[in-house]
C-alpha cells in the first residue's frame, strides 16, 4: 500500500545505531550457467528476458492498481515489460527475493537487510521520500497509546499489552523494540507463541499484521501501547483516537534491484528509478491515480551504506531475527 510507507516504493539515525557492518550485494557470477528460464549469457531475469518482475507487499484493497503509474513509467523508460508480483506478507516477499523470483523489490529497510542476510542478490538504488516537502527519505516509528490513556511513557509499558505490526516490520517491530529497550524494558525473547512469534517477559506482544491494524487495535484499547509508522499514527492522532508518546527515526524503504540482472538492464532500471519523481512520471504521459499521488512523492538515490544502521540494530536486538 502506498499510504503505508514500509510497504511503499517506500536520518539522522542515532549514533548508537551506526554500524561498521558493510552490506554487500551478491555478484551474478553464476548467471551464465544453466539455470532458470530467465537465464541468459550475461545475467538472469526472474521470469524471462525483457520482463521486470516487481515484488511488493500490498495490504489494502486497491494496492495493485496504485502501483500502476510507477510500473508504466518504468516500462516506458526502459522498454521492458513490468509484471506486478504481490506477496501476502513480509516473509513471503523476503522468500521471493531470496529465491530470485523478483527483479525489482520495494520494501522496508529491515526486509532488505533480512533478504540480503539470507542470500538475496539485491542492490538498493533509491529510497522513497516520505512527503512532498522533504528531501530525506527517512520517517518515524511512533509509539502510540489510546487517547486519554494513563500510560504516558514507554517505561510504563512494562506488564502491558503492546501491539506490533509484524516480526519482520522495520518501524512496526524492530524500531518499536529499540524504543522499549531505551525505556528500560527487556526486549530479549523469553519464548515463542503458537505461531512462532517471539514472546517477552516484560510485556505481552500482539502482532496486528499491518500498520493501520496496529493503530486500530490501540484505538480500540485491545492494546495498551502500539507501534506504527508516522503517517498511520498521525492519522489516528488527527481523528482523536490515539496519542503519540515516543518516536524514532527510521531510514526510508529502498527500491532494490536484482544483482543477477544483466548489467545493461541494471543500468537502465537504476536511471529510471532514480529519476522517478512525480513530475517526471506525469511528464512521461503516464496517467497517475489519486492512490498513487497520495502515497508516492519521489525518491532519493541511495545505496547499501544507507542501511548500515539497520544492520547494527539487528545485531543488538535478537528478536528481530535478521540473520540468515
Amino acid at each position: 500500500m502506498l499510504k503505508s510507507r514500509s510497504k511503499r516504493l517506500g536520518a539522522l539515525a542515532g549514533g548508537a545505531l551506526l554500524a561498521a557492518v558493510t552490506l554487500t550485494g551478491c555478484s551474478s557470477s553464476g548467471a551464465s550457467t544453466a539455470g532458470p528460464a530467465g537465464a541468459s549469457a550475461d545475467g538472469t531475469w526472474a521470469k524471462s528476458k525483457g520482463t521486470i518482475v516487481f515484488g511488493a507487499t500490498p495490504d489494502q484493497a486497491g494496492s495493485d492498481a496504485n502501483w500502476k503509474p510507477l510500473e508504466e513509467y518504468i516500462a516506458k523508460e526502459t522498454g521492458y515489460e513490468v509484471e506486478y508480483y504481490p506477496t501476502a506478507d513480509y516473509t513471503a516477499l523476503i522468500a521471493a527475493a531470496v529465491a530470485g523470483k523478483v527483479d525489482l523489490m520495494t520494501s522496508g529497510a529491515l526486509q532488505y537487510v533480512m533478504a540480503d542476510n539470507k542470500g538475496a542478490e539485491l542492490t538498493p538504488v533509491a529510497a522513497v521520500l516520505s512527503s512532498p516537502d522533504v528531501k530525506d527519505p527517512g520517517y518515524y516509528s511512533e509509539a502510540i497509546v489510546p487517547k486519554g490513556s494513563a500510560v504516558t511513557s514507554l517505561a510504563a509499558a512494562k506488564g502491558k499489552t503492546v501491539c506490533f505490526v509484524d516480526p519482520n516490520s522495520t518501524s512496526g517491530f524492530l524500531f518499536g523494540l529499540y524504543q522499549l529497550s531505551k525505556a528500560g524494558l527487556d526486549v530479549k525473547p523469553s519464548g515463542a507463541d503458537a505461531n512462532g512469534n517471539p514472546t517477552f517477559a516484560d510485556f505481552t506482544a500482539y502482532f496486528a499484521g499491518a500498520h493501520d491494524k496496529s493503530e486500530q487495535a490501540v484505538a480500540s484499547k485491545q492494546c495498551d501501547v502500539g507501534f506504527a509508522e508516522d503517517t498511520i499514527a498521525e492519522a489516528g492522532v488527527t481523528k482523536g483516537e490515539v496519542s503519540v508518546i515516543g518516536k524514532e527515526y527510521v531510514p526510508g524503504g529502498p527500491l532494490s534491484l536484482s544483482s543477477a540482472l544483466p548489467a545493461d538492464a541494471r543500468a537502465k532500471l537504476t536511471k529510471a528509478l532514480q529519476g522517478a519523481s512525480v513530475d517526471a512520471i506525469k511528464a512521461s504521459g503516464v496517467p497517475v491515480t489519486s492512490g498513487f499521488t497520495e502515497g508516492y512523492f519521489g525518491v532519493q538515490a541511495e545505496d547499501e551504506s544507507y542501511y548500515k544502521s539497520i544492520a547494527e540494530l539487528c545485531t543488538s536486538i535478537p528478536a528481530a531475527k535478521c540473520a540468515s
